[in-house]
């Protein structure tokens, strides 16, 4: 335990972390995304952004595989091909552009295009539409890129196709499990090629691991007890709040 207040910096950094870890994960375990949206900014509160990037990938690729082995024959893999080939492609792009780009100006504007997406999930629709063409490799690819300069964050782009394939809640959360934990594994070989994954991030997602499972049981369970009309709101709820924290970080 003393390594890993070390790791973390002292008692109340390492609650607080424990705090958000609970709460992002229970989340991610109710709805297939949205804990990197959630922990990210509010881990940075506390700890060091070398440590915090490493550490929510790792857990985040332990979630989704988690949930993969337990829903694998809800995946719908036409959707997964379409996302995963642009996905690399936009994680190449990131890793190329990373220090060309101006990040304050791309969060603001990707965290406008999420709210301004949730809100619209709300309106009343005469029939669902299939989704364009166009719209698995756009948001594969922002995916990929996104996570890459960003440290997460693909889920809701992830969602705007996803959801556009009207899918009912238990395919919708395994396929987005599976993108998922392709594209955290393939991260997480990057950030560790690059040395990130030092004693002291291993010592706190060690530490984590119970706090992930717990929160990834609980919000297994929440999940069980939506109907699909409150899941798409609980989706669209959490789009709005990533969205705000993204814009106001």
């Amino acid at each position: 335990m003393e390594q890993v207040l070390l790791a973390a910096g002292g008692t109340w950094q390492l609650a607080w972390a424990f705090a958000v870890i609970f709460v992002a994960y229970a989340l991610r375990g109710a709805t297939g995304f949205g804990a990197g949206v959630v922990s990210i900014p509010l881990l940075l509160l506390a700890l060091p952004l070398q440590v915090v990037i490493p550490l929510v990938t790792a857990m985040g690729m332990l979630a989704s595989f988690g949930q993969v082995v337990h829903q694998w024959r809800f995946v719908d893999w036409a959707a997964l091909r379409r996302l995963l080939i642009p996905s690399v492609l936009g994680v190449a792009i990131g890793l190329w552009l990373f220090k060309a780009l101006d990040p304050e100006v791309l969060l603001r504007a990707l965290a406008v295009f999420i709210i301004g997406y949730a809100i619209w999930g709300y309106l009343p629709r005469r029939a669902a539409r299939p989704a364009p063409a166009w719209l698995a490799p756009l948001a594969g690819a922002l995916g990929g890129f996104v996570a890459t300069v960003f440290g997460g964050m693909a889920g809701p782009l992830y969602v705007v196709y996803l959801r556009s394939r009207a899918l009912d809640k238990a395919r919708f959360r395994a396929t987005m499990s599976f993108a998922l934990v392709c594209l955290s594994s393939l991260r997480a070989a990057g950030y560790g090629g690059l040395g990130f994954y030092d004693a002291r991030v291993l010592w706190l997602l060690a530490a984590a691991l119970p706090v992930l499972v717990v929160a990834m049981i609980a919000g297994d369970r929440w999940h069980a007890r939506l109907d699909e009309a409150r899941f798409g709101h609980v989706v669209a709820a959490l789009l709005v709040a990533s969205g705000a924290a993204l814009l106001f970080k």
